[in-house]
């Protein structure tokens, strides 16, 4: 987290953004439950043994090729992903079936992480139940956390101001009101 809105790391430039004039503009489409993010729960859910109608190797492989198919929904024929590009991608990130939970799960979840975009909050709460994927911190100048991944957000000042008793009850509830602490279910 920046103290600053326009705070950005010193590599920056080596990145991508998505595009403001398709993605981020207001009026484009927001995906809230995709096919693809239920084939990769479902994948966590055979990986676990709690789904046996499918192997998460193949919901894994379908969840992939939703994600990448949705983006011709969105963006037409500009956005096409051929069926051998997609079977190209899916051959080179194969599923471990031979993995530990932990390995299949990460697996899962990194491809999660790409599928589901742009739907940021949904990322940002699977990667804290599940630890997925693998995130480097970057200790940028500026940063609120001393250059760790944040865990929550602050509650607004309002909150402390206009609701002081349930903020000072939820503050004894779950520890202190910082980007690091941990909500309940957090657990990685």
């Amino acid at each position: 987290m920046s103290s600053g809105l326009n705070a950005k790391p010193a590599d920056f430039v080596t990145y991508s953004e998505p595009n403001p004039k398709t993605l981020l503009l207001l009026n484009s489409p927001r995906l809230v439950f995709t096919a693809a993010e239920s084939y990769f729960l479902l994948s966590e859910a055979a990986a676990r043994g709690w789904y046996t109608t499918a192997t998460a190797e193949s919901l894994y492989q379908n969840g992939i090729a939703a994600s990448m198919r949705q983006w011709s929904i969105i963006a037409g024929s500009a956005g096409t992903i051929t069926t051998t590009q997609i079977n190209s991608y899916i051959n080179a990130h194969p599923f471990n079936t031979a993995g530990t939970l932990d390995q299949k799960m990460e697996q899962i979840y990194t491809q999660f992480w790409v599928g589901i975009f742009p739907d940021a909050q949904e990322v940002f709460a699977s990667y804290r139940r599940t630890g997925y994927p693998a995130l480097v911190p970057n200790n940028y100048v500026g940063n609120a956390t001393g250059g760790k991944i944040f865990r929550r957000m602050l509650y607004p000042v309002g909150e402390q101001n206009l609701n002081a008793a349930s903020y000072a009850a939820a503050l004894a509830r779950q520890g202190s009101d910082d980007f690091l602490t941990r909500i309940w279910w957090d657990k990685q």
